[in-house]
């Protein structure tokens, strides 16, 4: 029984201290290999307007695929491709279907579809920290090329759906979030770090607090959980017809590759109040809205 109970305390000893080991939670993929990132998320917005509530619903499918040209001094060139860039909107005023893989009719859908045809090259550290774009002007000019196909008449509003959607603030919006979830230094089970990052939409900008804890360590996989504080910045523009304010917490369960740093399977929920405020000559209107959300996030290798 002494033999047992001993052992039993050694095992517990033993449990306790791998829990306590720090690990070194990186970004470590391997050059020349294709990962594929897929996020779904589905959004349930209620707008009033005029004292009537109505209610919008927003899916949007992405797929973006990513390839480390060369890693070294905790840095990695990696090749972004935004294969698939879908959403769809549904409401009582109109219904909206966009699909990158598709040519499309519209301005919107040959700028989006000529997104997903060219390669974008960003430097990331080992930490998941955006650093800079490497060839960001090539990939805007090898786009713009597709207003030579849209008539004259809707070219002027074709340049002003472009420059929302390459802006390059909103386009670095699309890729720091996927690594924006890395500590600075090695972790251990019960760990608290924060991470933040600036996400831009047209003149919308949000920033995004992450608060994050290990929970788990197992199998070489490490289970994250956290919550995310999002609110919305002033805009820099004082022009602007349009502006949304918004804040609220959304949170979020993860599962992340030890070996790779990269989530294997992320899900969020969460929930923002707010107001669209519209300008009409001179005077402002306020229209307050909700918005409930769901996200999934699902990288393969």
């Amino acid at each position: 029984m002494k033999t047992f109970i001993s052992s039993l305390i050694f095992a517990f000893f033993c449990v306790s201290l791998v829990a306590q080991t720090p690990v070194n939670l990186k970004l470590n993929l391997e050059k020349g290999k294709v990962y594929t990132i897929k996020e779904t998320s589905k959004q349930k917005i209620q707008q009033t307007a005029n004292g009537q509530q109505f209610a919008i619903d927003v899916i949007s499918n992405n797929v973006i695929s990513c390839k480390v040209l060369q890693k070294g001094n905790d840095m990695m060139d990696i090749e972004f491709k935004f294969d698939t860039i879908a959403s769809k909107v549904s409401s009582p005023m109109f219904n909206m279907e966009t699909n990158s893989t598709k040519p499309g009719i519209e301005p919107l859908e040959k700028i989006m579809n000529k997104m997903s045809t060219y390669k974008l090259v960003a430097k990331i550290s080992t930490t998941g920290k955006f650093i800079d774009f490497v060839n960001f002007a090539n990939y805007k000019d090898s786009i713009m090329f597709v207003m030579d196909s849209i008539p004259a008449s809707k070219r002027d509003n074709a340049r002003k759906q472009a420059d929302a959607l390459l802006k390059e603030s909103a386009v670095k919006s699309m890729i720091e979030p996927i690594f924006a979830f890395l500590p600075d230094k090695a972790i251990k089970t019960g760990d608290n770090w924060e991470t933040s990052y600036i996400s831009v939409s047209g003149d919308m900008s949000l920033l995004m607090v992450n608060s994050i804890t290990l929970k788990d360590i197992k199998d070489n996989q490490v289970k994250l959980s956290g919550t995310t504080e999002m609110e919305s910045m002033p805009s820099n523009d004082p022009n602007a017809q349009m502006r949304q304010e918004l804040k609220g917490t959304s949170t979020f369960e993860s599962t992340v590759d030890l070996q790779t740093g990269l989530f294997l399977k992320s899900n969020s929920k969460g929930h923002f109040e707010g107001a669209t405020i519209m300008k009409n000559n001179g005077e402002e209107m306020n229209m307050p809205m909700k918005v409930d959300s769901e996200v999934e996030t699902v990288i393969t290798k």
